[in-house]
Formats: C-alpha cells, structure tokens, sequence
C-alpha cells in the first residue's frame, strides 16, 4: 500500500467518523441497502451496503430518491447485519459487520433451491429487507458476463460531464438500451435457460437500484450485479476498471468452476483485453465473445479517437486468432445473428 493511498484512506475514515456522528445527532438512523447476487445450492453471497438516512427519507436507491439524490446518504462502517431466510422469524443464519465503507459482503452456507431466492437483511430495529440471491442450477452448462454502460445502456462513459448528467440529472425513464441488445439477451436465455447472467462494470453501486429497474424496463434478464466503488482503499488512491473486470471474471470462474463462459463487453474501453486474458488463462472455459462496436460519435466520446484502440483491435484479433468463437457488430441483433451462424445460440 502506497503512503499516499495510506494518507488517503486514513483521512476518509476520519471524515467518515465525523459525519457518522453529526447524523446519529441528527436522529439518522441505518437502513441496509440489498444487491442482487448469486449462490450455489449449498451456499450463497449476500451483498448489501448499511447508510445513515433521514427516519423519515424514502429507502436509498428508490424511486423517490433517484439522480443526484442517492448522494445524499452516509455509509456506515462497522454496522451489524443480521441475515435471515424468512423475514422477522427464525434464526439468524448468519450475523456479521460492514467494513469501512459500509458494505457487506459475505458467504453463509445455506442451502437453496436453483432460480432466484430471497434472504433477509436486517440492520439495528430496521425492518427486514428483501435480497435476492441467483441461485446458479448444479446441471448449468453456461454462465452470461456483460458490461454494462455503452453494451446494454446507452451511456457514453467515461466522458465526465456526459456520464454525470446521465447519472444525477437524466430521469430514469429517458434511459435507452443499446439496440437490439433485449433481443441478444433473450436468444442467448432462451437457449441456455439454466444460464446465471452477471453484470460486470465499473460503475459505482450507487447505481444498482436504477440498474435494476432499468434491466427490468427494457426486457433484459434479471442478473447479479457486479459493480464497484470510488475512493481509498488499501491497495490504491481509486480502483481500476480494468483489474476490478479482470478479479472478477477470475472470482466467478473459481466459484462456478463447471461454467462455460459467454462475454458480452464493447470496443470502446478494456473489455476485449480483459475477455482476451481470461481466455488465454481459462482454455476451453470461454464458449464466445461478442463485442459491440461503438460508433464513431461514440469512440470519440469514450477514447478520443474515430475507432477502438491499438490495444483494443489487438486484443480483438487475437480472439479472431484464438479457437473462441469472437462476433463483433454494431447492434445487438447483428450480434445474435453471428452467434447463431456459429452454434452459441438457437
């Protein structure tokens, strides 16, 4: 850990600390926020984030509180969660604390039918919150990664000034899939039925809960969520994009060990290198990849230039190069036909 990162964290936690006690003066109270997140039958990860919120403030991550507004909130560090499998009774299957930036994220063996399940997580007298859990089926043969902004949503990351006029301005409802991309998805659901779908990105979870709404609008398939936060940690100053896509897909595959890997990402920032390494690390463990191509408009907006990197039209030519099946197009529905050309899908 470098000094600096050191200082950063330290400072961080101090303000933390400070604004934890001007809100509890305040009568803040916690309330836990839930992710989507997934599970085998024998044991399941649960992920949530405790935050400090007005008693009378809609829950975060709402609808009332869309935008710039889920900023409004403080994270709670050190905050007891309770997990249960029914809401207000039975045992506590698993009791443990955030860490310092209020998340929790923890594996409690509990056995689980396959599909999509429900715990419950409690923090302090707060009422029991509903975290869906995707159950991954023991006889699945396939498991679905995709990036999210500029691959499914429409976002023009990482432009600053347009990335936060989408996220703390733009109304939810205005929000546009990349086309085609419902049709992509339901293809490769439909023939894979049994597959668990994750959605791998680098965007802040303050986010999940329009992520989460907005995958349901569209008609993409419900998923896991995958995402990340901002800020000191004891490794760096900020994350990067790249390694949190590259940890996780290793994560997963260690995890899901019996899943053939589809990858869905676009050309515009790291995912052809990221689903490169991974397949070059994980013979035979990736079945495609699809990468949509960002228009020129979008390119500009995303690297500053007409077309993919050099090390983006690298990577893509070495997947070409590879035996894993590699489609790239513009639209979803240029990708599905591909994929269907090549046997991934019906």
């Amino acid at each position: 850990m470098s000094t600096f990162a050191a200082l950063a964290a330290r400072a961080e936690d101090r303000v933390t600390s400070a604004v934890v006690r001007l809100l509890s003066r305040r009568g803040y109270t916690p309330r836990v926020v839930t992710y989507p997140s997934y599970g085998t039958v024998d044991r399941s990860r649960v992920r949530a984030r405790v935050l400090l919120t007005a008693p009378d403030a809609p829950t975060p991550g709402s609808v009332a509180r869309r935008g710039w507004r889920n900023l409004l909130s403080a994270e709670l560090p050190d905050a007891e969660v309770r997990v249960r499998a029914q809401p207000g009774q039975g045992p506590d299957l698993l009791v443990a604390r955030t860490d310092r930036g209020g998340y929790l994220d923890a594996w409690l063996d509990v056995p689980l039918e396959p599909g999509w399940q429900t715990l419950y997580l409690s923090v302090g007298e707060d009422a029991d919150v509903p975290a869906p859990v995707q159950v991954v089926d023991p006889a699945a043969t396939h498991g679905i990664v995709s990036d999210i902004d500029d691959t499914v949503l429409v976002t023009m990351v990482p432009r600053p000034h347009l990335a936060a006029w989408n996220f703390l301005v733009r109304s939810e409802a205005r929000r546009k899939p990349v086309p085609g991309m419902p049709e992509l998805y339901g293809r490769l659901t439909a023939s894979h039925p049994d597959a668990p779908v994750f959605y791998l990105s680098t965007g802040a979870w303050n986010t999940a809960s329009a992520l989460s709404r907005f995958l349901h609008r569209v008609g993409l398939p419900q998923g896991s969520l995958l995402l990340t936060d901002l800020g000191p940690t004891g490794a760096a100053l900020m994350r990067s994009g790249r390694e949190h896509k590259a940890a996780t897909l290793r994560r997963l595959a260690d995890e899901l060990p019996g899943l053939q890997w589809i990858l869905v990402g676009d050309d515009g920032q790291h995912d052809p290198q990221v689903y490169e390494t991974f397949a070059a690390e994980n013979p035979g463990r990736v079945a495609a990849i699809a990468v949509r191509e960002l228009s020129v408009g979008e390119q500009v907006a995303q690297n500053g230039l007409p077309g993919p990197t050099p090390a983006t039209r690298r990577a893509v030519d070495e997947l070409e190069r590879s035996s894993v099946v590699t489609v790239h197009a513009p639209d979803g529905r240029a990708l599905a036909d591909q994929l269907a050309e090549a046997g991934v899908i019906g």
